[in-house]
């Protein structure tokens, strides 16, 4: 099933001085660099490494050299239409998440020797979790404020429903902005240079869409509890932090019977979660100063051990594959979700085809193949967009000519819904 609307062309890095561009032949190869300078790697990998960082962006897109990887016949396939094309020829999304791939092939991810299932973004990751002390606090005033109604769905006070919909509405709010800790944009984290987590009063100016209070309405007016929610992951560090207060409250809260978690099947764009990036977040929280912390990694276990929490994964996630695109089998379990989230930026591109969309295209009409409601929880990184008001964008490209990619502004968005248009 496609979008119902014709397809407009896909992003590429062609058009000079581009993000897309910049992206290509200076962001992406200085992440190759960073990875070659972080460790002693074997000589292959070094060699291999430097190879990468010299064939971009010129270069031209070949097969994967990883015989022992299990998504290699998957890669063969997806490759094909794109084989000989530039890095700037081919579509950015293309190009991007190929280059990750590249990586772990230079690296020997996948293959028997010294860098058989090492994480080379590891250095990095061992930093985020400073950034999750330090926002301690805010975690901690949704983990110790007052417990949700046992049964939010059956409360007939109008005030006690608008509070518990203000409280779930506040949390979607603070926890979008999480999305800026991403290490493949800002190398050194939340730095001066990158966003500033924005935890202010004045974040929610910063939504450009904000479909929250209508998600929080959405929960709370279920005659039951959902049967499960399904949440696909994007950064580890302080986002992930987050979404396990989310995860802890729409449990805690009975808004869902369980929660599926969806991981990357291996390490991409950095700071992407694994499911050993998820194990090692619990660890980290169960030595937190804080107690809230160390109560929501005890949580966190036992939701696991009882089933409320499961975690999946599946190498479409790194693929070149598009919404539309998605396998059957993964088709039909999200089918299955009373709600899907969706984090972040590259799954935001995934779900749009990564095309040049009109800012003003009804999100529905894109989404039409999507098999559940969905919610989409994104910083903006990337020059795609859909769904704004009329004017919005002639507005933003007033107030800030880098708005679409800068990682300042943020989407909440709903499709599948029923939301008024």
């Amino acid at each position: 099933m496609l979008p119902q609307l014709p397809l407009p062309e896909p992003l590429r890095g062609s058009e000079p001085d581009s993000f897309a561009f910049r992206t290509l032949s200076r962001r992406l190869p200085g992440i190759a660099s960073r990875v070659l300078r972080s460790r002693a790697w074997h000589s292959k990998a070094r060699t291999r490494l430097q190879a990468l960082v010299d064939e971009m962006p010129n270069g031209r897109l070949r097969l994967l050299d990883d015989p022992q990887a299990q998504d290699a016949a998957g890669w063969e396939q997806d490759l094909v239409p794109y084989l000989g094309l530039t890095w700037l020829e081919a579509p950015w999304y293309v190009s991007e998440t190929y280059f990750f791939r590249r990586l772990l092939e230079a690296t020997g991810y996948y293959q028997a020797g010294p860098g058989f299932q090492l994480d080379p973004y590891l250095p990095e990751k061992r930093q985020e979790f400073e950034a999750v002390y330090a926002q301690s606090s805010r975690l901690c005033e949704h983990l110790d404020g007052p417990a949700f109604p046992a049964k939010p769905m059956q409360l007939e006070d109008p005030r006690a429903v608008g509070e518990v919909r203000s409280r779930l509405t506040n949390l979607l709010r603070q926890n979008i902005w999480g999305n800026q800790a991403d290490r493949s944009m800002w190398p050194a984290g939340l730095r001066a240079e990158g966003p500033s987590l924005r935890t202010d009063g004045r974040s929610n100016e910063h939504l450009l869409v904000d479909h929250a209070g209508l998600v929080a309405e959405f929960l709370t007016s279920q005659p039951a509890p959902l049967h499960r929610i399904d949440l696909v992951l994007d950064n580890g560090g302080i986002e992930l932090a987050y979404d396990l207060v989310l995860v802890d409250v729409l449990l805690s809260g009975s808004f869902t019977r369980e929660i599926r978690l969806h991981t990357k099947p291996h390490p991409t764009y950095v700071s992407d979660v694994t499911t050993p990036d998820f194990y090692t977040a619990i660890d980290h929280l169960e030595q937190a100063r804080e107690a809230c912390l160390r109560l929501l990694a005890g949580r966190m276990r036992s939701y696991l051990a009882d089933g409320r929490v499961q975690l999946r994964t599946d190498y479409y996630w790194t693929s070149l594959r598009t919404g539309w695109e998605m396998p059957a089998e993964l088709r039909l379990e999200l089918g299955e979700s009373g709600l899907v989230v969706s984090k972040g930026d590259a799954n935001y591109r995934r779900w749009l085809g990564d095309r040049s969309w009109p800012h003003t295209t009804f999100l529905d009409s894109i989404l039409a193949y999507f098999p559940s409601p969905l919610l989409i929880m994104r910083v903006l990184k990337a020059n795609l967009i859909a769904g704004l008001q009329s004017g919005l964008s002639e507005r933003m490209y007033s107030l800030d000519p880098e708005w679409l990619h800068d990682g300042n502004w943020g989407i909440i968005q709903a499709s599948g819904l029923p939301i008024p248009a």
